[in-house]
Formats: C-alpha cells, structure tokens, sequence
C-alpha cells in the first residue's frame, strides 16, 4: 500500500507537513494579480485547470521578490528558470488542495473572515479593518471579493493540512538515540582536493599531437561544434540598455498618475539631460545602482514586450513608456553589437586542445592521487608531502570540527569522506581516493569526538521532538513525491 493510499484509507501513517515556503509563498502571492490571458491554461491537474491568471499571481510577485533579492532585473533565461520552478510549486500546490478536499478539510467563513482581518495594509488609522480600503484594493487589482478570498480559504485549507503531520508520526527510543550520537559526533579532517586543472601545466600539446588528434578525431571535433554552436559560437546579438522603472504598489500611485511622471523623464532625456542621473534619483529597479544600465545581453534574453519596445531603435533613442500591472519602463538603447558566427575552420584547434585536455587531465588526476599521493602520505601519516604537493600547487586545509552528516558547507569535505571517517582510526589516513563533482579527495582523520550520553537523558524529550520534527520533514518531501506521481499532470 502506497503512503497515499494508508493517508486516505486512514491507518496509523502520518500525513505530511505542508511545506512552509510554500504557505509563505501562496499567502505573499495571493496580494498581487498581474495581467495574463484568462483563457490559458498553464497545467491541468487530474483535469482541474491552472489558469494563466491564478499562475500570474505566484509568478509575478515570485520575480519581483527575486530582482529586489539579487539587486538586478533577470535574464530572459533566468526568467523561463523562475517560471519552470513557480509552476511546479503551483501544481503541488493544487495537489494538495485536492488532498485536502479529499481528506473532507473545511475552512468556514469565520476562519477566512479573520484571516481577512489580520492583513496589515487593509487597516485604516486606526488600526481597524477598511471596508473602503479593502473595496479600493480589490480594483486596484483587477480581483474580486469572492475570488480573493477563495484563495484565502484554500491557504488555510493547506495549513489545516500541514496540523495533520504529527499525528501517528513516531520513533523508537533506540533510533532516536543512535540517530542523536550520529548527528552530535563531530570529525576533524587533514585533506588534500586534486582537481584535473591542477595539472594544466603539466599538459603539453605540441602541433604535431595536436595535427594527429585531429586527423583520428574529425568526427568528435565536428560533433562538440554542433553540441555547443549555440552556447559558445554562434553569438546573437546583443545590446546595452538604460533603464527608469516604476513599481505599481498596493496604496501606491497608479498607471494613470505614473505615466505623465514617466514621460515627463522621458521629455528631460530627450532634452540633453544625463538619464543615469535621473534613474539613480526616480528608478525603483534594482539596476538604480548602476545608473539604469542593464549590461551588455543578447537580445532573445529581453522579455517579448521589452524587445519589441527597442526593435526599431539605434544607440541613443529613447523607447515610449511601457507599461504592464506592476510597473512602467523607460528604456534607452546605448549599443548594439551584430550577430556573428565562428565557423569551424576558425575554432577547430582550440575545440580539439579543450578535448584533449578533457580526456587527458582527469587521468593525470587519478594516477597522481592514487599512485603517488595517497601511498606517500600513508608512508608517514602525521606529516602530508609537501615537497609532492607543492609540485602541483596543492595544498593540505583542514575542516576543524564538522557532524558526520556534513554542514552544507560547499568547501566542505564530501559525504564519502566523511562516511569513511566515521569507523576509521584516529590519526591515519583514509583508505582510498575519494571522488565527488570531478574533483578527488586524500585525506586522514584528526580527531572523532561524541557526544555525552548523559546529555541524551537530560534531554531526551526536547531530543525527540527536535527529531520527530526532521522525521516529519521527510516524510513530506516523500509523500509529495508519491502523491505527484500518481496524479496526471499535464
């Protein structure tokens, strides 16, 4: 019996903790309704529809969050990124209002009426909640009263559902206990990261070689310009834009207010004045800091609206105002760089030395970890081979005290090494070369310190519940899995 199916035929399985980020996200979302095509669709959900006009809301609110966050507008890459990742939250999202549904969890009108109270920007003066205010809004937002505060009702759906996940969730004694030593031993590495490009210099690729490569390998050098014309040789075209942007906000200024404001900029530009200066003054775009400019970007990365604006303009024309639910742009083209293509003739060499060093760094890696590091250093385990590392510009780094199951540290060591760390000797080197992401591990274990187990009986309720809550944790991510996978998505 899958999880799903114990959850709905109502055994001691748990349910599972609806995700925070995303409650965060459906309630910080739900305050924003951007245009967007009432009639498309972005997915079905065992054939429920998910309407442009629901998706916009998370998706737009979802970017301006982002931009504000980075302190610059995306990419058009960066931004088809954010939307893949926005629809997938909104398909769980409606996954689990059809759970909630099906489990028979109800929201009342009272529960929404106060979860309606307590919106902060819907309160007047004094404090109280504005019927006017809340009137205003809703046609600011182009929403209805029974639209809005459906997707209040079904967020508290969703947080009803996420109550449901301690109950029957449990653990032994035992396994909370081998789990609070696991969690609580700390290890201390010496360790050596040997990396392919360590041995660049090592690397020499005479004419000859490289003429002989070719002729065996035409076919591979034909084959990686194919696989990356489009990323590293077929250069789009690109342009420079300076940027004055103006946010829309709830209770803020509105387009009809913020356009005279825009093109009255627009009129200064055009009448010699610095646009830099005046985006640092007016603009509320990220880029404020770099005076509006937008960097040098391939034309195919600007949004659709954005590209038509600047289509038939040349350096130092200025676009009309654009406008769109939560903003008005004023863009100026600065520079334009044409398209160009580096035929194969042109690259065919440096494709083949990038291949060769492929093929032959990695190899070199290998055989100096594993036939000259690694025994070296087991020769004599308190003192790491200085004179071999410093051939190779190598270094030893130590990670102080880490938890076996790693800190999410990226310049951490590996969980392989750590694994190995936990059963080895104090002091000696551990057994093998160890490999993650393409780059190689050497190392020897410093120190292994435990926890007290006294300190388990001191707290052993506050141990177990701080566990239960990990238990439960995962046991949402599987259950969102399973329940995904059984649902048709389309």
């Amino acid at each position: 019996m899958s999880i799903l199916e114990s959850m709905r035929s109502g055994s001691d399985s748990t349910f599972m903790q609806v995700v925070m980020a995303l409650l965060i996200f459906a309630f910080v979302g739900l305050y924003i309704n951007p245009s967007g095509d009432k009639a498309g669709v972005v997915a079905t959900v065992n054939g429920d529809a998910i309407l442009d006009t629901e998706f916009s809301r998370f998706y737009r609110n979802a970017l301006r969050a982002t931009e504000e966050r980075s302190q610059r507008t995306l990419s058009d890459a960066e931004q088809k990124q954010l939307y893949e990742q926005v629809r997938q939250s909104v398909i769980e999202r409606h996954v689990l209002l059809q759970e909630a549904h099906d489990l028979g969890i109800e929201v009342s009108d009272s529960e929404v009426a106060r979860q309606l109270l307590s919106i902060p920007f819907l309160r007047n003066e004094a404090g109280k909640f504005d019927q006017e205010l809340y009137a205003k809004w809703l046609k600011r937002q182009q929403r209805t009263k029974a639209d809005f505060e459906e997707t209040i009702r079904d967020d508290l759906a969703l947080m009803k559902l996420e109550s449901l996940v301690h109950i029957g969730a449990s653990t032994s004694e035992p396994a909370i206990r081998e789990a609070w030593i696991e969690a609580g031993t700390k290890v201390d590495i010496e360790m050596v990261r040997i990396r392919p490009n360590n041995f660049e210099k090592d690397l020499v690729v005479t004419d000859e070689e490289r003429t002989t490569w070719i002729s065996e390998n035409e076919a591979m050098i034909q084959e990686a310009y194919d696989r990356d014309k489009a990323r590293l040789y077929d250069h789009p075209e690109q342009i420079r834009l300076t940027m004055i942007r103006l946010a829309i906000r709830p209770g803020g200024p509105d387009e009809g207010e913020l356009v005279p404001k825009l093109n009255k900029l627009r009129e200064r530009i055009l009448a010699g004045e610095d646009m830099a200066d005046l985006a640092k003054r007016w603009s509320e775009d990220p880029s404020v800091h770099q005076g509006g400019d937008l960097g040098l970007r391939p034309v195919q990365q600007l949004s659709s609206e954005m590209a038509s604006a600047v289509a038939g303009l040349q350096p130092g024309q200025v676009s009309q105002v654009l406008t769109s639910a939560t903003d008005l742009r004023l863009v100026r083209v600065e520079e334009r760089v044409a398209p160009k293509v580096d035929e194969l003739d042109e690259v065919r060499d440096a494709i083949a030395d990038r291949l060769i060093r492929d093929e032959k760094l990695p190899t070199m890696a290998a055989r100096f970890a594993e036939d000259e590091l690694l025994p070296k250093w087991k020769e004599n385990p308190g003192t790491p081979p200085d004179e071999l590392l410093n051939a190779h510009g190598l270094t030893v780094s130590n990670t102080g005290p880490v938890p076996l199951g790693g800190d999410r540290n990226p310049f951490g060591p590996p969980q392989q090494v750590l694994d190995a760390a936990r059963n080895a000797t104090v002091g000696e080197v551990l057994p093998q070369v160890y490999e993650a992401g393409g780059t190689l591990y050497v190392a020897r274990l410093v120190s292994r310190d435990e926890p007290d187990e006294g300190a388990f009986e001191a707290d052993k309720d506050q141990i177990r519940e701080q566990f239960l809550m990990a238990r439960r944790g995962a046991f949402y991510r599987d259950w969102v899995a399973d329940v995904k996978s059984q649902a048709t998505i389309q």
